[in-house]
């Protein structure tokens, strides 16, 4: 099995959502056909891109800096997550390499990981979706 392949297998095992396309262009679309799905729902939309993706999970890690990505991984219905498949590593331990890049730089304020729509369950383990986050997560896998 490629990374690739295992990416799509683990988010897809989370309830997100994968669309692989050739093409930024491919990429637009789809975010497009996203926003006006979820629209029609009365869902709110935000788009952001993830500077890594972890294939054994099917998490993809973003540079959550400014606070208006911070809101977008939080804040909507709908996140979708526009990843490159050259920025896939196999496991967590790979993505340490990037990690330290960022805090050596100085930049490294807030990086979140998100593998699928926001789950939770209170005390008494009932199960709910969409509490601390997106109900749906689409991830657009743009293969380069």
């Amino acid at each position: 099995m490629t990374m690739i392949e295992q990416f799509v297998e683990r988010a897809e095992a989370v309830s997100a959502k994968v669309v692989r396309v050739r093409s930024g262009t491919e990429a637009d679309a789809v975010v497009a056909r996203e926003r006006e799905r979820a629209g029609v729902s009365g869902f709110s939309v935000d788009v952001i891109h993830a500077a890594r993706g972890i294939a054994s999970t099917g998490t993809c890690v973003v540079e959550a800096d400014e606070e208006a990505t911070r809101l977008a991984t939080l804040v909507p219905e709908v996140s979708v997550i526009v990843l490159r498949t050259s920025d896939l590593v196999p496991d967590l331990p790979d993505l340490a390499p990037f990690l330290r890049e960022r805090q050596s730089a100085g930049c490294a304020t807030c990086t979140s990981f998100i593998t699928g729509p926001s789950r939770t369950a209170d005390i008494e383990r009932v199960s709910a979706v969409g509490v601390h986050g997106p109900l749906e997560l689409t991830i657009i896998l743009v293969e380069d």
